[in-house]
């Protein structure tokens, strides 16, 4: 034993292996592995065609590959069931668009590595060059305004550059490290940690007048506006809070009604409060008008106290962290840590029958938050008896997700099997999973929610489909699925949500199995849809496509386009052979009317804004020139590196544009003069010009932006 001593101490000075730097080999190898299994298990009958494209804006290398079709008949394999052949069919095709997506990113990456070092190079020189003139002059150094100019010119260039490096998470720091004291601004991608506010002196903040003067506007208000102002209290001081965020959270807890429209009246409220100095707005000069706002530490201590004084939320003591517990008012805030609370059991949280509201405020993985709404639950088995079954009829609001703007905490739902306990919350109204990583799909339980209004699903990562049954969600006004990546089809009951106002991240795909897939053609049943944005993964959807596609919308006021990567699917349906599969083909040929061909689409006549993103061609279509726009109100052009500008029109033609709010941005190759654009736009008063050089002689400001003056 003694002799084994020394190599063990040995091995454990080895220093770790190094990773390699080039992941580029390594992806080539596990793709050509996976592309061998594809030939393998997808039926020779399937006709394929893959169609690659950049993801990102400035891609100029994209390109198709159309891979040869296999028709020689296979006999080493058993021919699979459907079902297994679904399964098939499901797997090795997505893991080998996601190796081939990879794959470009990192090839991206490294351009940008490339670029990044060519950039900074170029700047030492003059850099050190300003360093010298500084040393040999005076004590007291001076910048001059040429040297200020200087600096300026770097700075804008960096900070370019920097917008264009992906955010990645910063490295968990070891404890004990070098790097163990002290902290950045972003926390290192922990929760928000709440630290003891002036409100931890109850006493002395009483006598302060600026308690009573928030007390005394506090009461002035009406009661719902009372808990409106409340809510800020679960937020940190000086925290910004965006204003849909808390338009969702107020529906939910049934102060705001949809039948009006919310967006006006949480505006309205919000208003209210910013004119009685109760909270601020968060200026940005790139708004037309803010949507975020913080709340001052005293007025945030004062609202504070109460709440805590009428028993609506329960999450700050004196003396300790901030923790979670049910308020008399039967509010829940999970906190950072919630999850280590003796309460975070199912059995240890008292009354789980009359709770109304679960609000995740720093927690990073609140999935405990499920078993209080399980069938086991002793106090529903109480409640309802044995043999009934489970409901929790009180609870309103589910808000797991994250209510930041920001990535800046990450959460996690470490089994996602617990969503299975959603079908007990049957008078849930509000239902967020933003930004929840590991949620793959939704379970069918979502579907036994006959009074969910709002599903905010934004920043789902990981999330690959929606429910087939979505229609089940009658009530459902609001659905948020933007920045769901692995979303590559639409269910097709998606069209029957007859109440839904706002849809957020629609993909049309090249997925053709008309039987499961929603088409935007088909969203023209959803009459009171006001809101509406959408992804093209689709090769061959053209622009005329698009907007002849949403024409016949009956309340559309918003409307915007990304066009994005293309998605790889199977083009004939293997269950239906080679025979069925050309049929169905030569029957889509056939289905376009001909009454369509040579008739310019245009748009929908209640059309307010529409925003148009990574445009894919170099002219913008006749219907979408300046005099063609109709009651158009905000036109936003961002991203489209062949686009070259707008046509030349009589002057007379150009007066019917009501375009008040113009946003150009990313045009590298668009071309038009301020004189021009005043011309095409008599009543614009907000232009914002970014990284768009050719859009010239614009009065705009340092950061590209113009405002008219208000006379």
């Amino acid at each position: 034993m003694a002799t084994e001593e020394p190599s063990n101490q040995q091995t454990e000075m080895l220093p770790p292996k190094k990773p390699k730097d080039d992941p580029t080999p390594a992806i080539r190898d596990i793709l050509e592995i996976v592309d061998n299994l594809h030939k393998k298990f997808v039926p020779p009958s399937q006709k394929e065609q893959v169609l690659t494209a950049s993801k990102s804006m400035g891609a100029n290398n994209s390109s198709q590959v159309s891979e040869n079709v296999h028709l020689r008949t296979t006999t080493s394999l058993p021919v699979p069931s459907s079902t297994e052949q679904d399964d098939t069919e499901r797997y090795i095709p997505k893991l080998r668009r996601n190796l081939r997506l990879l794959k470009e990113d990192v090839v991206k990456l490294q351009d940008l590595r490339c670029e990044v070092a060519d950039e900074v190079g170029k700047h030492i020189t003059p850099l050190e060059k300003l360093l010298k003139k500084v040393e040999k002059g005076s004590s007291t150094a001076v910048l001059t305004k040429g040297m200020k100019k200087d600096l300026e010119d770097i700075n804008k260039k960096i900070f370019n550059l920097m917008c264009q490096v992906p955010l990645l998470p910063n490295k968990r720091r070891k404890p004990g490290g070098l790097d163990s004291e002290g902290g950045d601004g972003e926390n290192n991608g922990k929760g928000i940690e709440c630290l003891p506010g002036i409100h931890a002196n109850e006493e002395d903040l009483k006598r302060l007048a600026v308690f009573r003067d928030v007390r005394d506007r506090f009461k002035n208000l009406s009661v719902e506006r009372r808990i409106c102002l409340l809510s800020f209290a679960v937020f940190p001081e000086n925290q910004e809070v965006n204003r849909t965020m808390l338009m969702y959270w107020w529906i939910g807890e049934g102060i705001l009604i949809c039948e009006e429209r919310p967006e006006d009246v949480v505006k309205e409220i919000l208003d209210e409060f910013v004119k009685e100095k109760l909270i601020e707005p968060v200026e940005n000069k790139r708004k037309v008008e803010p949507n975020s706002y913080k709340m001052t530490p005293f007025v945030h201590s004062s609202v504070v106290l109460i709440s805590k004084e009428i028993k609506l939320f329960d999450i700050y003591h004196k003396g300790k962290k901030p923790t979670m517990h049910k308020s008399d008012l039967n509010k829940v805030c999970l906190v950072e840590g919630s999850s280590s609370q003796p309460e975070a059991k199912a059995t240890k949280m008292p009354g789980v029958n009359l709770i109304e509201t679960v609000f995740n405020v720093s927690e990073r993985f609140p999935d405990f938050a499920f078993k209080w709404f399980s069938e086991d639950q002793p106090a529903a088995k109480k409640k309802f008896g044995p043999m009934s079954k489970t409901v929790f009829k009180s609870l309103k609001v589910f808000y797991l997700g994250r209510w930041e703007r920001t990535a800046k905490r990450h959460i996690e739902v470490e089994n996602p099997e617990l969503m299975r306990h959603l079908k007990h919350m049957t008078k849930l109204r509000l239902l967020s999973f933003q930004g929840i990583s590991r949620i793959e799909r939704l379970d069918d339980a979502v579907c036994k929610l006959r009074e969910l209004i709002i599903l905010d699903l934004r920043a789902c990562y990981n999330l690959e489909k929606l429910p087939e049954k979505i229609d089940s969600l009658k009530a459902l006004t609001y659905l948020d699925i933007t920045d769901c990546y692995m979303i590559d089809r639409m269910p097709k009951r998606l069209s029957w949500l007859n109440n839904l106002v706002v849809l957020k991240g629609f993909v049309v795909s090249d997925a053709n199995d008309e039987e499961k897939v929603c088409t935007l053609a088909e969203l023209v049943h959803l009459e009171k849809l006001r809101k509406l944005s959408i992804t093209i993964n689709k090769g061959d959807f053209s622009v005329s496509d698009l907007f002849r596609a949403v024409e016949e919308f009956k309340s559309l006021e918003k409307f915007k386009v990304a066009w994005g990567g293309i998605n790889e699917h199977k083009k004939v349906e293997s269950t239906g052979g080679v025979v069925r599969g050309l049929i169905r083909t030569l029957t889509m040929v056939s289905k376009a009317p001909a009454s369509l061909e040579g008739k310019l689409p245009k748009l929908p006549e209640t059309l307010r804004k529409l925003d148009l993103q990574c445009f894919p061609d170099r002219e913008l279509p006749t219907w979408l020139q300046p005099h063609r726009l109709g009651g158009l109100e905000k036109l936003y052009i961002k991203g489209g590196t062949e686009l070259t500008g707008f046509r030349k029109f009589e002057p007379e033609e150009t007066k019917e544009c009501k375009v008040e709010v113009l946003r150009l941005k990313f045009l590298p190759r668009f071309k038009v003069e301020w004189r021009e654009l005043r011309e095409l736009f008599p009543k614009l008063e907000f232009l914002d010009k970014y990284q768009s050089p050719q859009v010239s002689f614009c009065p705009c400001d340092g950061i590209g932006i113009w405002r008219a003056k208000i006379v």
